[in-house]
């Protein structure tokens, strides 16, 4: 994962998104598993207080300690939650296998896309789940994708040649059908991830979330992002 600290990837509006937050944990929310959650990237923690209702045991972790901290603070009234400074998916210290991994806008961030996706099949328990949360669309790659930290964007056969082997699919869908359009023309402009006019897009387009959101039931094939969920596969199914 690059080097880069987590508030330096992402509009300052993102972090009070907060019907975005909720559009995006419920594109996945049912499918997670009971038990134990690793949550890669928690960056923010927004969705940390959404999936801690859900489970019976929380990770988080981060490769900026100072997200870190901020969500032991963020999170202290939890007992079922466990704050780790790590990069990526290290299974020495986790110390143990989990029910789920969600990557929730970190595959993008990985140059070893593959490398880590191995790394979660190892971590998960029998049948866990990988839920991932990613860019989508090559074509839409542009320098806001860049000042990022994003090595890349995402079409359904490219995430799927990365799961083929250990996994097998069990959700796959474009989400936000108009963001395709906004980030479409946003890459002919020079205006940066966290300027002015970038906030205050995001500001806007979160209060119209509740119209938005259903145009991606008429605009099913493009979307800014795509969700993927994947079942971890048993030994005799891979080849």
């Amino acid at each position: 994962m690059r080097e880069i600290k987590s508030d330096q990837t992402m509009t300052m509006a993102i972090k009070t998104a907060n019907n975005y937050h909720d559009w995006v944990y419920n594109s996945f929310s049912h499918f997670i598993k009971k038990g134990i959650v690793l949550e890669v990237g928690s960056g923010h923690g927004k969705y940390s207080k959404k999936i801690i209702a859900d489970v019976t045991e929380l990770i988080v972790s981060d490769i900026d300690p100072n997200a870190i901290e901020n969500m032991k603070n963020e999170l202290s009234a939890y007992d079922n939650i466990h704050c780790l400074v790590m990069n990526g998916v290290q299974k020495d210290q986790l110390n143990k296998n989990v029910d789920n991994i969600i990557l929730i806008n970190v595959l993008e961030h990985i140059e070893d896309d593959n490398r880590l996706i191995k790394q979660s099949c190892e971590c998960l328990n029998p049948e866990g789940k990988l839920i991932i949360f990613i860019p989508a669309f090559e074509m839409l790659y542009s320098h806001l994708d860049k000042q990022a930290g994003h090595y890349r964007r995402y079409t359904k056969k490219s995430i799927l040649r990365l799961l083929i082997d250990d996994f097998e699919i069990e959700y796959m869908k474009f989400f936000n059908a108009i963001g395709f359009f906004g980030w479409l023309a946003n890459k002919y402009t020079c205006s940066k991830i966290n300027s002015k006019t970038t906030n205050m897009q995001v500001s806007l387009y979160n209060k119209l979330i509740p119209i938005i959101k259903y145009f991606d039931h008429l605009l099913p094939f493009i979307g800014q992002s795509l969700v993927v969920v994947a079942t971890k596969k048993e030994k005799d199914q891979k080849n």
